[in-house]
């Protein structure tokens, strides 16, 4: 928090971005448990849309590239990467 307990943008930032990336995970676990052989397609774009959600929680790590860890750095690369790969299995599929 800022002086006088005012919160600075960067502190609503995160908080943003760390509720995004809770509701990415969550539903991560929600539509990733069923195995791929027996869910059905609408799954594929429901994980897109979480791994997308994934990636946006991690957008700051693009703004500060320099000051990210290697994990944020990895997270940022994986994570839209993964919800290509699910639309393509979704269209192409």
């Amino acid at each position: 928090m800022g002086q006088n307990g005012k919160k600075s943008q960067k502190d609503i930032t995160n908080i943003i971005q760390v509720s995004i990336g809770v509701i990415g995970l969550i539903g991560l676990f929600i539509f990733g448990w069923p195995s791929p052989d027996t869910r059905t397609k609408i799954y594929e774009l429901y994980l897109a849309g979480v791994w997308t959600l994934i990636a946006l929680s991690g957008s700051s790590c693009y703004w500060n590239w320099k000051d990210s860890t290697w994990a944020n750095k990895i997270m940022a690369i994986a994570a839209p990467l993964a919800a290509l790969l699910y639309l393509q299995k979704y269209f192409m599929n």
